[in-house]
């Protein structure tokens, strides 16, 4: 009996699950894949397009040059809102689209913790779109006139690399002159929490190095056009020339939707074959799901490292629903390593607990990012302009 197969969200969940099923699927699939986005967007390699050390054909590649037509149907719309039990998704045209097996990967949208102004004046930096933006912003601020810093919330991995890169970036525009001024604000009392101690005090000398400020149990209470107040023993404000906000994500408004259990802030519960309870035909990974077989208390991080791993368990166990509907492959999250960018030749990585920094470290962490991205065309690319 032919199979419809729906995905909604093609990021490394979606995406990378779908590419691996496409040689293994029966001749008479069909395959709808869904995303707002005309773009995968290989979000850890972000800081290199921010500063034009990779081209968007390797951050940033088309969805249409990385799926077969002659395969996949390729919607470029918004999910808004489905019905796991009538076996349906609605999208933002009033578009509604049947399915047999449903797997969902949406990904995170950015937390901007009711903080007043943040929408409207601040840069998430999470997309491309946030990149081009901020790399634009960046361009057309007249850098010379006064010393007003460049403010970016939150010292997670997001933010301190962030941080780096724009210390490059504004660097090399205003090359014979002091550090840019960048200034990074954390509400809590530490940065990159979840590193290693090693990790975390070997990037506070890089930060220290680069003259990058990092201010730690600071709440950030409004954004506007011209800076940002914050608590810190009192109410404070400074002016600045613009605002990047990496202060966390939070699930996809779509996971509420779902007859499912939901861990707090994270996602939802699904079973070990990342499969939703009771909705054997339900597929979840990625940022939208919290504990397969894990303890509560102790949710999976929200990394293109943890959804890489889930796209091989999802194929597999697609296919095997498919054919005998017996899936039996487990997900258990292995943490390979962590790393952060510094510079175009300089990174700090703790690899199983050995922590390395400078060049070795950048080669490592180009290595392991290499060979996730989607294809070998990719990957030359990618090699061709980090040689360059």
């Amino acid at each position: 009996m032919a199979q419809h197969l729906v995905f909604v969200g093609l990021g490394f969940g979606g995406l990378y699950t779908l590419r691996q099923l496409l040689g293994s699927l029966p001749d008479d699939s069909h395959i709808t894949a869904i995303d707002a986005r005309e773009r995968f967007v290989f979000t850890p390699l972000l800081y290199e397009y921010l500063v034009g050390e990779l081209e968007p054909d390797v951050v940033a590649p088309p969805f249409e040059t990385l799926l077969p037509d002659d395969r996949v149907d390729l919607v470029q719309a918004e999910v808004v809102d489905l019905d796991v039990r009538a076996r349906w998704v609605q999208l933002d045209d009033g578009r509604v689209i049947d399915f047999d097996t449903l797997v969902v990967a949406p990904g995170s949208v950015a937390a901007f913790h009711g903080v007043p102004g943040v929408q409207e004046h601040a840069i998430p930096f999470y997309t491309f779109d946030d990149a081009e933006r901020l790399q634009t912003t960046l361009r057309v601020k007249r850098w010379a006139e006064g010393d007003q810093p460049v403010c970016v919330v939150g010292g997670g991995v997001v933010g301190i690399e962030l941080a780096f890169a724009l210390a490059e970036f504004l660097g090399r525009r205003e090359a014979g002159g002091a550090h840019p001024r960048i200034v990074v604000l954390e509400a809590m009392g530490q940065i990159l929490r979840g590193f290693s101690e090693s990790m975390r005090r070997m990037t506070r000398r890089k930060l220290d190095e680069q003259g990058i400020e990092v201010r730690t149990s600071i709440r950030v209470l409004e954004v506007d056009g011209e800076g940002v107040v914050f608590e810190n023993g009192g109410r404070q404000r400074f002016d600045v020339a613009a605002v990047a906000w990496t202060a966390g994500i939070q699930p996809n408004p779509l996971l509420s939707r779902f007859p499912a259990e939901r861990h707090g802030r994270h996602g939802i519960r699904v079973e070990r074959t990342l499969q939703l309870p009771g909705y054997p035909y339900v597929f979840v990974l990625g940022d939208a799901i919290s504990y397969p077989g894990r303890a509560v208390g102790a949710p999976l991080p929200d990394t293109a490292q943890a959804a890489f791993q889930q796209s091989e368990v999802a194929a597999k166990n697609i296919l095997t629903w498919i054919e005998n509907g017996l899936p039996r492959e487990a997900y258990t999250y292995g943490h390979l390593g962590d790393f952060l960018r510094i510079s175009r030749t300089e990174a700090v990585a703790d690899i199983r607990s050995v922590v390395l920094d400078g060049a070795a470290a950048s080669i490592a962490r180009r290595a392991a990012y290499l060979f996730r991205l989607p294809d070998w065309a990719i990957r030359t690319s990618a090699i061709r302009q980090w040689l360059r």
